[in-house]
């Protein structure tokens, strides 16, 4: 860390810590305490002022559970996060924030069952026996700790308690903020003042009441637009590449709510006379959406339900122009993932996978070309003319009804601000 830059002054510390949830690196600010963290740190700072702040330490690490390799991973992009944030609601002080990490802390989980009053003597001196042991490998006092610690008189399954009370907090990023303080003026003993007595007053002793957690300082997605890139790549063989053009919108209710509701557009639009090949279609589509995990930022898995209604002119039939027109409507479930495309918390970029099931029906009519060909169809009607009914063939389906990969870009968002 850097010294202090005038004799004059001494250095005080401030600690706080933000959490991390089980083989996650994203910052939750509704997970365990981390809203009331993030307003302590901003209080602190706005309190001291820049021009006080000697310099931060940045330190994020994982609990000894799971992988190294994915330990590794999650500790380094735990500090790429914090980095982010302090990045940006802290710009003036990116030249005194130090990031360090340290892998797997042991250390941590050590001094925690050290000063634990619930377990007993013999429990602690088996975990620090397998903690301090240097002829195991770290997988094997992974296996030992979860395996061979039974039972404590006080707590029940020790790994479990470990698991449960130690290891949440572990994950974490702890923030060391040294700033300078004016030290005490000297005062002579001539003449002697009145004995006062003085209440001895803590360096890091700068207490806040907080009020409510604050909301991260990012943007806020309110609609993202998106198309379905296996429709855009829809081709033909007498057309080629004929894109089902499409656009759909999805609406952003609330930042961490996990409903969202879209409208999906479909309007291919394709002609070739000369060989009857027709994909013309207007579809409309309205869905409700429920993501699975709350304070997901509308990614990983939802359900969705949906109801929509079309109309459509197809033939590809380049001999004897046989095609079909027709109206139809539909509904049903649907399921899908969404993947952030990119590390930042509030990247605009995603990309969905989905399918969907349910029930479809249409009225239509099949239609020819004549012959010879004069640049008129014909409808498929074998009564009088006069007797002809529009509309007069049903078709009903129950079973898949759509699939694709879509890509979004969160088009409108707003700011958040500070609490």
């Amino acid at each position: 860390m850097p010294k202090p830059e005038s004799d004059s002054l001494y250095v005080a510390s401030d600690y706080t810590e933000i959490h991390f949830k089980l083989n996650k690196a994203d910052l939750d600010i509704s997970y365990m305490d981390n809203g009331l963290s993030l307003l302590h740190l901003d209080r602190v700072i706005d309190s001291l002022g820049i021009e006080n702040i000697s310099a931060i330490e940045i330190i994020s690490q994982s609990s000894p559970e799971g992988s190294l390799e994915r330990n590794t991973w999650l500790t380094e992009h735990r500090s790429q996060v914090m980095k982010y944030y302090m990045d940006r609601v802290f710009p003036e002080l990116e030249s005194k924030i130090e990031f360090n990490k340290v892998i797997e802390s042991w250390d941590n989980l050590e001094r925690y069952v050290a000063q634990d009053p619930l377990l007993t003597d013999e429990t602690k001196s088996k975990i620090f026996e397998i903690i301090d042991s240097t002829q195991y490998s770290v997988a094997t006092k992974k296996a030992l700790l979860k395996k061979s610690l039974g039972n404590d008189p006080n707590v029940g399954d020790v790994y479990a308690y470990l698991t449960k009370y130690y290891y949440p907090v572990i994950r974490n990023s702890g923030i060391y903020i040294l700033h300078m303080v004016e030290p005490e003026p000297e005062f002579s003993k001539e003449p002697e003042r009145p004995h006062v007595e003085e209440k001895a007053i803590q360096p890091s002793a700068i207490t806040y009441e907080p009020e409510k957690p604050v909301e991260p300082i990012r943007k806020r997605p309110i609609l993202a637009i998106k198309t379905n890139l296996v429709y855009d790549a829809f081709f033909t063989r007498e057309m080629g590449w004929a894109p089902i053009y499409n656009v759909e919108l999805e609406y952003y209710p609330s930042e961490n709510g996990r409903w969202t509701w879209l409208a999906e557009y479909e309007f291919p639009w394709h002609v070739i006379d000369s060989k009857h090949q027709y994909l013309q279609i207007l579809n409309l589509q309205f869905e409700g959406r429920r993501y699975f995990r709350k304070a997901s930022h509308h990614s990983g898995h939802y359900l969705s339900a949906y109801i929509g209604a079309n109309l459509f002119d197809i033939c590809f039939d380049s001999k004897t122009g046989h095609g079909y027109q027709g109206e139809g409507f539909g509904g049903g479930l649907g399921y899908g993932y969404v993947l952030p495309l990119g590390k930042k918390p509030d990247t605009k970029w995603k990309l969905e996978f989905f399918v969907k099931a349910g029930g479809y029906m249409t009225y239509y009519d099949p239609y020819d070309a004549g012959s010879p060909y004069s640049g008129k169809y014909y409808y498929e009607w074998y009564d009088a003319a006069n007797l002809f009914i529009r509309r007069n063939m049903v078709f009903r389906w129950l079973g898949p009804t759509g699939a694709g990969i879509s890509i979004s870009y969160d088009l409108i968002s707003k700011k958040v601000k500070k609490q």
